[in-house]
């Protein structure tokens, strides 16, 4: 995992594999320090808790999923074809870890409120994800029910992640993950010819703040990339690496007001900010108003 303390990197990987083994109640934070080879302190210097701790290897699996999703996104595969290699890390992702999920079921493991703010977040990604990869599929004439689209898709894939991780079924990720994309292709094809109204419409997952976009926010984004020059202007960078943020935004902007935008072109805008803390709030809220997910 990249960008974490070394220390603090063993301490999850060491904790994970504990409380999958002995389980969460039976694991003292003794017994996790000294087999990651830190001492007490040590490991509350970058841990309040055991429950914290957990809520961090949460954080750093999801965080890991994320990475190697966006690698296979780089492969420049088919649509379809980049799909279901996607799907298969996430199936791969739940194999490797499914001990510690078990464990987490298991033991009723509570994480406290923290938690209830990153499970959210995890569940806008997670939509934003599977809305990109069906309108990279099936275009803007699935934009009208690409909640129902995205549901099917992302319960399809729920579904079978339990059998995997509770029945300890022996499924071949590659298999499954063609054959779920199978599925949704034929579910996709199937809502486009009816005329049916949507069962969950865009404006009411906008109602609950899921981060998706309507047309009506393109203003919306023109106002913040402006305001985004303005703010890059103000950093304190070399003026040739200001000149080039501006430029990356002017090209999102052009992208924005096109007919059909490029998502690829605008997340390879926005991966040119990923270094600058100060403007990580303004990139993610873009890619939520665009529905694209952050590289």
């Amino acid at each position: 995992m990249k960008h974490m303390n070394e220390k603090k990197q063993r301490i999850i990987e060491t904790g994970m594999k504990l409380f999958a083994t002995k389980g969460f109640h039976s694991t003292s934070i003794q017994e996790i320090a000294d087999q990651s080879g830190v001492s007490k302190g040590a490991f509350y210097l970058h841990f309040s808790s055991k429950e914290d701790l957990t809520l961090q290897i949460h954080h750093y699996y999801y965080n890991d999923l994320v990475e190697r999703i966006a690698e296979m996104r780089k492969l420049d595969l088919p649509p379809k074809e980049s799909l279901a290699r996607q799907i298969q890390v996430y199936i791969e992702a739940f194999q490797d870890n499914k001990e510690f999920i078990i464990m987490h079921m298991r033991d009723n493991v509570d994480i406290k409120s923290e938690a209830n703010s990153f499970m959210m977040e995890m569940r806008k990604q997670t939509f934003r994800w599977s809305n990109e990869n069906l309108l990279n599929i099936y275009g803007d004439a699935l934009l009208p029910k690409i909640v129902d689209a995205s549901i099917l898709l992302e319960g399809m894939m729920q579904s079978y992640f339990k059998w995997l991780v509770i029945d300890n079924l022996p499924l071949d990720s590659e298999r499954l993950a063609h054959f779920i994309v199978r599925r949704v292709d034929d579910a996709v094809n199937g809502m486009m010819e009816e005329e049916d109204a949507p069962q969950i419409s865009r404006d009411q997952v906008e109602s609950i703040s899921m981060g998706f976009n309507t047309p009506s926010q393109e203003q919306t984004i023109e106002d913040q990339l402006s305001d985004m020059k303005e703010k890059v202007a103000a950093l304190s960078l070399h003026k040739t690496r200001i000149d080039e943020l501006i430029h990356a935004l002017e090209i999102i902007e052009t992208e924005v007001n096109k007919q059909k935008p490029e998502r690829v072109v605008i997340q390879g805008m926005l991966a040119h900010f990923k270094d600058l803390p100060e403007m990580e709030q303004d990139c993610q809220e873009i890619a939520d108003h665009l529905n694209i997910s952050l590289l």
